[in-house]
C-alpha cells in the first residue's frame, strides 16, 4: 500500500488544516411501529482538508505525480494530529487541486477520507 507524501520538513501538513469525524447509523421503522437503529460502519470515519502552502517544483511534483498514480486505490495517510498512520485512505471525489503561483510558490489542496 502506498503511502502518501510529506513535504522536505517532514511535516504532513501545514495550518490550517481541518479534521472531521463522521458517523453513519440506519434506521429500520417495523410494521408494529417499532424501531430499530444499527451504525453502518464498525468505527467513526474520519475526513483532513489539507492545503499546503508555499511548495517548491519538487514538493508540488511529488503531490501531483501521487494523486494521479493513485486514482481511487487505498493507501496510508498520517494523521497530522497525533502522527498515526491511517491505512485504507483515499482522495475525496472533492480531488485534489494544484497550482504554481510563481516560482518556489506552489499550492495544493486535498481532501482525504478514511475508508471502512
Amino acid at each position: 500500500m502506498s503511502t502518501f507524501p510529506v513535504l522536505k520538513t517532514g511535516a504532513v501538513a501545514q495550518y490550517p488544516w481541518t479534521a472531521t469525524t463522521r458517523y453513519a447509523t440506519e434506521a429500520v421503522q417495523f410494521l408494529d411501529g417499532s424501531r430499530q437503529t444499527f451504525r453502518l460502519f464498525p468505527k467513526a470515519l474520519r475526513r483532513w482538508t489539507v492545503q499546503l502552502d508555499a511548495l517548491d517544483e519538487q514538493e508540488l511534483d511529488a503531490f501531483i505525480s501521487f494523486v494521479e498514480a493513485q486514482g481511487s486505490d487505498p493507501f496510508t495517510f498520517t494523521d497530522p494530529a497525533t502522527a498515526t498512520a491511517v491505512v485504507n485512505c483515499v482522495i475525496s471525489a472533492d480531488g485534489a487541486a494544484f497550482s504554481m503561483v510563481k516560482e518556489m510558490s506552489g499550492q495544493v489542496t486535498f481532501v482525504v477520507e478514511e475508508l471502512a
